[in-house]
């Protein structure tokens, strides 16, 4: 397994953690590369994992590049995801681009329902799941250049991978409107890194 081909992982786990180890024979024996955060060593980010679990310390957390994680996951969990975040065959996705009734850019993901929508009055993208809001992203517009600093998926729908789903269309529409990207958020900066395709859209 080519561990770039499902970009980062990140786990939050301690040494004395069975199921910690157990993940990193896992990732080990898989060739998969991630970065391992000790919790008694970096305790300022235990309130990563709490937030990720609902207040409750659960560990191994594990993060993957579409921001969706998996706490205490079996093997076979972590074979599923694995799959999932597999590339198709032919590595494509599909983004068709499209207007709405108010003029404002919409990016439909591919996918029946789903949406990203340029809400430029709140300044911020919005993925919409059949009329629902799912994950956005606020930006700030300088000079063509939009400067986001915060992605966020709403905490109850967490783990689904939507975020991945909502710079998807961010992406689409700094294509359709000729606007470049100055990613401040981690997660932004993270999904534009792991797309060299992407590279282009930075802001210079």
């Amino acid at each position: 397994m080519n561990s770039n081909l499902i970009g980062d992982v990140v786990m939050y786990g301690a040494d004395w953690c069975g199921d910690c180890r157990r993940a990193k024979a896992y990732f080990a024996d898989q060739d998969i590369n991630y970065t391992y955060v000790d919790l008694e060593a970096n305790p300022d980010e235990v309130e990563r994992v709490l937030e990720r679990n609902d207040g409750v310390k659960r560990i191994p957390v594990i993060v993957f590049a579409d921001d969706s994680h998996l706490v205490e996951p079996s093997d076979a969990d972590l074979d599923l995801k694995v799959a999932e975040l597999s590339p198709a065959p032919d590595g494509t996705r599909i983004n068709d681009a499209r207007t709405d009734a108010e003029g404002r850019g919409v990016e439909d993901t591919g996918t029946s329902g789903v949406s990203v929508i340029d809400n430029a009055d709140a300044n911020r993208f919005e993925l919409m799941i059949d009329g629902e809001l799912k994950s956005f992203a606020t930006y700030s517009d300088r000079q063509g250049a939009l400067v986001v600093p915060h992605v966020e998926t709403l905490h109850r729908f967490r783990g689904n991978g939507h975020a991945e789903q909502l710079m998807d269309g961010v992406v689409e529409n700094l294509r359709n409107t000729g606007r470049t990207i100055v990613p401040l958020c981690p997660y932004a900066a993270r999904y534009l890194r792991d797309r060299p395709a992407t590279h282009d859209l930075l802001a210079p």
